[in-house]
This record gives C-alpha cells, sequence and structure tokens, in this order.
C-alpha cells in the first residue's frame, strides 16, 4: 500500500460485525468443529441402540442433540438471546425425561450436553455453579437412584460423570473458541481505527503546544505592534520581534512534530490474552481420561484376560501422565500453534505409549488413542494427517476383534467397539479442534495487533507529512512577514500597518491548518493556494507569472496540486534567492473534455500538467530540499501521476501530470 493512500478514518471502518449472527472469516471454519463433535457423538451415541429392545432410546437420543446442533451450528440464534431459558428447560427435560422409561438404559453422560448450554447461554453471572450441580444430578442419578450403565458401580458411575464433563467443557470450549476467532476477526477494524485515532490524538496535542499555541501568540504581538504603530514605533517594534522570534520557534517546533511523527516508535497495544479456556478444556479432558484409565485398571472383572493389576497400576499411572504431557506440548497452546522441536520423536513415543497397555489390559487400555489421533492431525502436515488420523481410529476395531476382547463379559464386541471408534475419533475431533483453535484465535490477536500496528505507523507517517506539507508555508510565511514589518517600520508605516493585518489573518490559517491535520485528510482548494502563492511571493519581492485554466478537478486531484503548490513556493522562499516564478496549470483534453454546453469544463479523462519553475536555484539548495518533494511524489503518485523535478542553469522546475479518471 502506497505510503500516500494511508490516511484513515472513521468513515473508512466498516461497522462491527456480530460473529454470532452469521460466517465471517475463520470463524466459517472453526464453527465447523463443535459441529463435528457433536454430529459423531450422536453416532457413537446410537451404536448404543443395537442392545436397546426399547424402540424409544433413538428417538431419545436424536432429540437429545437436536437443540446443541441448532446453537453450535449458528444458524438463527435469535430465539436463544430471546428465551435462554425457556429452550434450556426443553434441553432438560428431553435428558432426564427418558431415565423414567429407559432407567440406567438411558445414554450415559446426557446431561453433558444441557451443561454445555448452560455454560454458554445461561443469564446468569455464576453459571459455573449451576454447571457443577447439574453434574452433581448425573452423578445422584447414577450412584444412588437408577444406577451406572454398566458394573461395577464406581467405575460406570464415575465414567457417567465423566463422559457429561468431558461433552459439556467441549462444546462450550470449541463453540466458545469459535466465537473468540470471528471476534477477532471482526473486531481488527475497530483496533486499526482505535489505533489512528490516538496517533491523531497525540498528534494533535503536539501540535497545540508546538504550533497552535506560538501562532496565537504572534497574532496577539502583532495586534499589538498594530495599535504601539502609530503612537511609539519602537514599542511596535519590540512586538514584531518577539512576534518574529515566537514564528521562528513555531517553525522549528513544526518540523520537529513532523520528524518525530516520523520517527516515533511502533504502536503498542499489548498482546490480547491467550485463550486460556483452550488450554484448560484441555487439560482437564486429559485429566479426566487419566482418572477414568485408572479405574479400568483397577476395577475387578474388568476384561476377561488376568493381569498382574499392581504393575497396571504403575503402568497406568506412568502411561497417562506421560501421554497428557506429550499432547500438551504436541497441542501448541503454548506456542500459538507452532509445531514443538523434535516432534517426530516425541510422536512416536506417544504412540508406543498409547498402545502400551493393550498388552496388559486388552482394549480398555486404548483409551488414549483420541489425543494420539489429534496430535497426528496437529503435527503433520497435508492430506496425509488424515490418513493417519483414520488409522489411528479404526486400529481399535482391528486390535479388539483380533484379541476378540471387550470392556465388559456382558457386551456385545460389535456394540462396543462400534461405539468406542466413533468415541475416538469424537475426542480425538475435541483435542484437535481445541488446539487449532487456541493457536488460530493467537494468531489473529497477533495479526489484529499487526493491523493496528501499521494503521498506526501509516497515519504517523501521513499526519507527518501533512504536518510538513500544510504548515510549512505558512509558518515560513509568518516569520518572512514578522521580517518584513521590521523593516517596514518607520519607513513606510501605511504599508507595515497592512501586512500586519494580513499576518494576524495569516495566523489564522495557520492555526485553522494545525487543525486540520489531526482531523480528516485536510480538503484544500487550489484556487485558494493560488491566490495565496500569488500573495506571498509578490510580498517577498518575487515576480510571478501564471497561467490558470478553469478546469473542473476531481477532489483528490484539486487537494494533491494544491498541495504541491505550497511545497513549490515554500522551497522557494527557503531555498533560493529567486526573483521570478512561473506558475501555469493546463490539460490535454480528450472526447468531451473540450468543454460543453454550460461553458465549463467537464470532469472526463484526460492528462492535467501542472508546473511551477524560478530562478535563483542552486545545486546545493536542490540537494537539501529534505523530505518535502518526496512527499509530494508519494502523493501524486498515489493518483496514478508523476511528479518530476528538474535543476537547470539555475532554475529549479516541479512539474507533475495526473490522468483525471484514474485517481
Amino acid at each position: 500500500m502506497a505510503v500516500a493512500q494511508t490516511s484513515t478514518s472513521t468513515r473508512d471502518v466498516p461497522p462491527r460485525a456480530d460473529p454470532r449472527d452469521g460466517p465471517r472469516g475463520p470463524y466459517t471454519a472453526a464453527r465447523a468443529l463443535p459441529v463435528a463433535f457433536l454430529l459423531t457423538l450422536l453416532v457413537a451415541r446410537s451404536f448404543d441402540a443395537t442392545t436397546h429392545a426399547d424402540h424409544l432410546y433413538v428417538p431419545f437420543v436424536i432429540a437429545l442433540y437436536v437443540l446443541p446442533l441448532w446453537y453450535v451450528s449458528g444458524f438463527r440464534r435469535g430465539p436463544w438471546r430471546t428465551a435462554p431459558w425457556a429452550l434450556l428447560a426443553g434441553q432438560a427435560v428431553l435428558t432426564y425425561l427418558p431415565f423414567v422409561p429407559l432407567g440406567d438404559g438411558w445414554a450415559g453422560g446426557a446431561s453433558g450436553m444441557l451443561v454445555g448450554l448452560v455454560l454458554l447461554v445461561a443469564p446468569v453471572r455464576r453459571v459455573w455453579p449451576l454447571a457443577l450441580s447439574l453434574l452433581a444430578v448425573e452423578g445422584l442419578l447414577r450412584y444412588v437412584v437408577v444406577g451406572p450403565p454398566y458394573l461395577p458401580t464406581v467405575n460406570g458411575a464415575t465414567w457417567a460423570v465423566i463422559a457429561a464433563t468431558n461433552g459439556a467443557l467441549a462444546v462450550f470450549g470449541l463453540v466458545r473458541l469459535a466465537e473468540t476467532v470471528g471476534e477477532l476477526d471482526a473486531t481488527q477494524d475497530e483496533l486499526a481505527r482505535a489505533a489512528v485515532l490516538r496517533e491523531r490524538l497525540a498528534v494533535g496535542e503536539r501540535l497545540v503546544g508546538a504550533v497552535e499555541d506560538r501562532v496565537q501568540l504572534v497574532a496577539r504581538h502583532a495586534r499589538a505592534a498594530l495599535r504601539w504603530l502609530s503612537t511609539t514605533p519602537e514599542d511596535a517594534r519590540g512586538e514584531i520581534a518577539a512576534a518574529g522570534r515566537i514564528a521562528r520557534e513555531a517553525v522549528t517546533e513544526g518540523r520537529r512534530v513532523h520528524t518525530d511523527d516520523q520517527d516515533a516508535p511502533g504502536l503498542v497495544t499489548g498482546r490480547a490474552t491467550t485463550p486460556g479456556l483452550a488450554r484448560a478444556v484441555l487439560a482437564t479432558g486429559l485429566a479426566l481420561h487419566g482418572v477414568q484409565n485408572l479405574l479400568d485398571v483397577a476395577a475387578p472383572t474388568l476384561a476377561r484376560r488376568e493381569y498382574d493389576r499392581p504393575v497396571a497400576i504403575v503402568v497406568a499411572v506412568l502411561v497417562s501422565v506421560a501421554v497428557a504431557v506429550l499432547h500438551w506440548r504436541h497441542s501448541g497452546t503454548l506456542r500459538g500453534g507452532a509445531r514443538p522441536p523434535h516432534w517426530p520423536v516425541t510422536l512416536a513415543v506417544q504412540t508406543v505409549l498409547s498402545y502400551a497397555q493393550f498388552t496388559l489390559i486388552g482394549t480398555a487400555g486404548l483409551i488414549f488413542l483420541s489425543f494420539l489421533a489429534a496430535s497426528f492431525l496437529l503435527l503433520v502436515r497435508g492430506p496425509w494427517r488424515w490418513a493417519w488420523f483414520a488409522a489411528v481410529v479404526l486400529s481399535l476395531p482391528a486390535l479388539a476383534w483380533w484379541a476378540d476382547d471387550a470392556v465388559m463379559r456382558t457386551t456385545p464386541l460389535l456394540e462396543w467397539t462400534g461405539y468406542a471408534t466413533v468415541g475416538i475419533a469424537n475426542y480425538g475431533l475435541m483435542a484437535y479442534g481445541l488446539s487449532r483453535l487456541a493457536g488460530l484465535a493467537d494468531r489473529l490477536a497477533a495479526r489484529r495487533e499487526q493491523l493496528a500496528e501499521l494503521a498506526a505507523v501509516d497515519e504517523r507517517l501521513r499526519l507527518a507529512r501533512d504536518t510538513h506539507d500544510l504548515l510549512g508555508l505558512g509558518m515560513s510565511t509568518l516569520a518572512l512577514k514578522t521580517d518584513l514589518v521590521a523593516a517596514l517600520i518607520g519607513r513606510d508605516d501605511r504599508r507595515a500597518a497592512r501586512e500586519l493585518s494580513e499576518l494576524v489573518s495569516l495566523c489564522t490559517t495557520v492555526r485553522a491548518d494545525a487543525g486540520r491535520i489531526a482531523g480528516e485528510r485536510p480538503a484544500l482548494s487550489l484556487d485558494s493556494e493560488f491566490a495565496t502563492a500569488t500573495e506571498v511571493l509578490a510580498a517577498s519581492g518575487i515576480e510571478v507569472f501564471t497561467e490558470h485554466e478553469p478546469l473542473r478537478l476531481p477532489p483528490e486531484v484539486d487537494t494533491v496540486f494544491a498541495i504541491v503548490l505550497r511545497e513549490a513556493v515554500t522551497n522557494i522562499l527557503r531555498h533560493s534567492s529567486a526573483t521570478r516564478c512561473a506558475i501555469t496549470l493546463a490539460a490535454d483534453d480528450e472526447g468531451d473534455n473540450k468543454g460543453n454546453n454550460d461553458g465549463h469544463d467537464d470532469e472526463g479523462a484526460g492528462t492535467v500538467r501542472f508546473r511551477i519553475s524560478n530562478d535563483g536555484a542552486t545545486p546545493p539548495a536542490d540537494d537539501t530540499r529534505g523530505r518535502g518533494l518526496d512527499n509530494t511524489r508519494a502523493r501524486v503518485e498515489a493518483l496514478g501521476g508523476r511528479l518530476v523535478t528538474r535543476h537547470s542553469r539555475g532554475t529549479f522546475i516541479v512539474s507533475a501530470e495526473i490522468t483525471r479518471g484514474r485517481g
């Protein structure tokens, strides 16, 4: 993006979008993860239907997921904001009513969907105690009222509570992170706008102290000199001398503001909070899987094969801790999603550990395959990662059928392997989604800050350029006029009075320009700049020749040419001993650009040429013109034009041309 195009205003920033009301940017992909999680969980629940003779089981399971799928899809969520308690009450009915006809045969951990929705939409300040109360109800039902989904009780009932907790945290975490991604994406323009406004405020404050206050003092001294002019010329000289000194201070300070703005350090916005939610949910899931693993190993008559229980418990503790540490490292939640060093080695170690318990307790020891599948998705690049994911998921039914093993003697192998296989895919997607969304949210937060930084730097450059271009001529003219008035006092008091009046008027103009710099892009008029340039040059004893065709220019072209003229006149006054100056504006018209019936030039296509030349220029003066011409060249080129400067035999020429209809 060209520097000259970096002005940012509040009009340039689109209104904030609510990521909850529709897809936008990365949020569209992020929202698919919780939907995929619920759908795979629904498929896993459906495998339970093979052992349920009651025909109500499948309709109850399907009904249980209708409201959660509606919410996580993001489709027309209005009722969730206007009537959340009614919808939560409906989900509660669908969660607990099936216990009446089905008893302990109802899906274990079914309340997880209700708890997840409560965490997401309940309009209460302390929502976590309510969620914990619902999980306690799940435990009460399974331990005391209806019984566990399988024996032994401590194992089956605890599994039901863990399943409910995992489901609730997964739904809550995936949805909330998806919304975080959407909010970060939707609010990046707001952060850039805030950075721009902060820069404008800072520059405005510096201009008030450096320029506006001093210019106001110049005007005050000029008025005092005008009062003393007719009675005590010495006092008038003292006042105008003070005005000249302050005017030169204003010139110096104005240049300092210009330089400071270009060289100022980058804006520090502060990093957005890293999604600790993803870390908390992921850590909780790892911990709960570890607890369930220990229960599976310690529970009596868990598997068909015999095993040394103390050895198995030691192995289970080591595997639970090691897998949790390795997957946490692979998840990248602390590195914005980046892969850790030596990841192929650590992934191989996690693979060995994930299958290590199979030799001891059979398929019950494959509980950590979901995190292994997620690690493959996180670490392997390209489509092969999904092949590895599928291989890990399908390894469970393959090993179960090969070993002719099931978790419980009374559980049909087909039902259990179907449920467990889809469950691995389900929680693998959960672990992958939490890690992936956490990294994406981190990167979006960093990108927001980078955009704000770039917007602030661009605005800083724009402000510095406008400070130089718009105030340079006015402040230099103030100093020159004070010198002129000082020379006229006692020699031509009438002209001195006229110049003092013009000096006061010029102070008002300079203060207005300073005020416009920190607002919207200053809109200047080429016609008014023509008049000002002619007056200022003539007051400096320079003979001016002008040729100004009555052209109707686009506003942006008119403003740029006005700034080009200001810069050229400023350089003539500062860097030359000119006696003559020529200013011409002409157009090479095309088609209907030559005029129309009302006598005015039409704003069609055609090249407009603007040329300022002066004598009394020397090469050293040309070389020390500073950044001003570079600024104006950038402005002209931003409109598709070009600006050329040339020094020849003591004459300096600035020539700019822009084609109308292209800017």
